[in-house]
């Protein structure tokens, strides 16, 4: 089956990303945060089912019913990243403050030279801890990414830094795996996102705001095969070029019997949703999946 974040239509122009591109790097940020207001008011009015997911969404997380500022807020907030991810691409992220809290869990594995697994989300902007070059100046890091959801927009990014990359792995394809594990046993670490699934058969149901969603088996299933612990990250957005990154171990590679595997991995995924709440509710507006996350099987 078909998820359904991989049937949304990426909505980009090419013609305005180029042009605000142009005014961010060589006019001013300031410009580029007052065209987001427009911006951001045309997407609110004119896609009405990533509108619908976040009206649902907002309204599981603040516990009621919202109405077009709040949805207009969230939009803003995931225009705010991809804005800032401009200057980080162009090298220019000393514009951002941004500041990190549990660096020393990535430290001690560095330093032992196990490597690990690094597990994030659309919450925030993940690529700014990717990109920052906080990880790539001190640690070897390789991305693996699902597919590419917005090829305009990767592509812009791509053409101000394409050193960035060249560690990327795209999952699914023949071979695509292949090197992880020599990657793995000498110390490197592997980034990925856990909080959307491509295939239906690999994925697994968890509690989820009180209520079941599915989340994929990949991190827990790579922690197992790859021997890695799982250490958390997270970029939170919090307005004017400002963002908190955290660190935190979740767990560590589970060791069990085959007929015991199962509930592990349903118990490490269990964990990741919990914390991924949590950090929801530390920052309503950065979750980025504007689909129905709670969809049924059918």
């Amino acid at each position: 089956m078909k998820q359904a974040w991989l049937e949304l239509p990426e909505r980009s122009n090419l013609f305005w990303l180029n042009t605000i591109n142009w005014i961010s790097l060589r006019v001013g940020r300031w410009l580029s945060c007052l065209l987001l207001y427009p911006i951001t008011a045309y997407f609110v009015v004119f896609s009405y089912r990533t509108r619908t997911a976040s009206r649902g969404f907002l309204r599981r997380i603040l516990g009621r019913d919202c109405g077009w500022a709040e949805v207009f807020k969230h939009y803003h907030t995931f225009a705010c990243t991809l804005l800032d991810r401009l200057y980080i691409f162009a090298g220019q992220d000393q514009r951002l403050d941004i500041r990190i809290q549990g660096l020393e869990v990535l430290d001690s594995y560095a330093r032992s030279r196990r490597g690990c697994l690094l597990v994030g989300a659309h919450l925030g902007s993940f690529e700014i801890v990717r990109a920052v070059g906080l990880l790539r100046s001190e640690y070897r890091i390789k991305a693996l990414v699902y597919g590419e959801a917005t090829p305009c927009i990767t592509g812009l990014y791509r053409k101000l830094n394409p050193s960035l990359f060249e560690d990327i792995i795209y999952m699914g394809g023949v071979g695509s795996l292949v090197g992880l594990d020599e990657h793995a046993h000498q110390g490197g670490i592997i980034a990925l996102l856990g909080d959307r699934s491509v295939h239906a058969g690999k994925r697994i149901r968890c509690e989820f705001f009180g209520e079941p969603a599915w989340f994929p088996e990949a991190p827990a299933l790579l922690s197992r095969i790859l021997d890695m612990p799982l250490v958390l990250f997270f970029c939170l957005h919090r307005g004017d070029g400002r963002y908190e990154v955290w660190f935190e171990h979740l767990a560590d590679p589970p060791r069990v019997s085959r007929h015991e595997r199962e509930a592990a991995v349903h118990d490490t995924m269990q964990s990741y949703a919990n914390r991924l709440e949590h950090y929801c509710r530390l920052a309503p507006y950065n979750w980025f999946n504007f689909y129905d996350f709670w969809q049924s099987d059918e």
